[in-house]
């Protein structure tokens, strides 16, 4: 049994050329020239050094690629921005919000083993960002009115089941039950927002339906955790 010297595709005896790449049995392949950074070897390298890197030197690296691409995209807005209009007007709006995401994830790095303080830190880097645009905008408080008040929301039900998960003692379809919960109350509360900020009272209309259909499903989950919790296997339970 020969075997083709260019791909190494094993060939029957009664074959002149291989049925893969074409070369005549027997023949030498034409050496061809591949770039260093196409070789297979130097991708396989390439991958090895960064799969080698500790957990701490990946996150150092993906905060120092964030940080370039960032940066950039900052540098290519104001220049666009400026030669257009020869004023800043809408690039600081990309300015401000890529400062934050570039905070974010610094943020999450620092402070991955510690989300209180990470919940904390990144509320009050979207805060300062809802102040900085109600400032560029003059006196519009779109940001003090609807924007804090809905991510406030959203980290204080994070935080609410951050806790409920530290201090369940099993973990289960108790936590999602918790999580649509916190899904209704924050649709409830975003509709709050929106219509206080819309027409200064409040009126609630799609929040109660989307609340009446995610609570009772919130009540099935607890209930079957507490079955599940008392040893009821989930074939007896369901009858199957």
């Amino acid at each position: 049994m020969e075997y083709c010297k260019n791909c190494e595709v094993e060939l029957d005896n009664d074959m002149a050329f291989c049925p893969l790449c074409g070369l005549r049995v027997g023949e030498e392949p034409i050496p061809v020239n591949i770039p260093i950074e196409k070789h297979p070897d130097f991708r396989d390298k390439t991958i090895n050094e960064i799969e080698n890197l500790s957990r701490t030197q990946k996150l150092k690296l993906i905060w120092k690629i964030s940080g370039i691409i960032l940066t950039s995209g900052i540098i290519v807005t104001l220049g666009i921005n400026f030669i257009i209009s020869q004023n800043i007007n809408w690039a600081k709006y990309n300015l401000i919000a890529s400062l934050v995401a570039f905070a974010n994830i610094s943020i999450v790095i620092l402070f991955r083993k510690k989300p209180l303080i990470l919940i904390i830190c990144s509320l009050t880097s979207l805060i300062l960002m809802f102040l900085t645009i109600d400032y560029f905008n003059g006196d519009s408080n779109w940001g003090i009115k609807l924007g804090i008040p809905i991510v406030t929301s959203i980290y204080v039900l994070s935080l609410v089941i951050l806790v409920l998960i530290r201090i369940s003692n099993q973990i289960g379809f108790n936590i999602l039950a918790v999580v649509f919960i916190a899904i209704a109350s924050l649709l409830l509360c975003i509709e709050i927002f929106v219509s206080l900020y819309s027409h200064q009272i409040i009126i609630l209309k799609w929040s109660l339906i989307a609340g009446a259909s995610l609570i009772p499903v919130s009540g099935i989950l607890f209930y079957v955790h507490y079955k599940l919790k008392k040893g009821i296997e989930l074939k007896r339970f369901f009858h199957i």
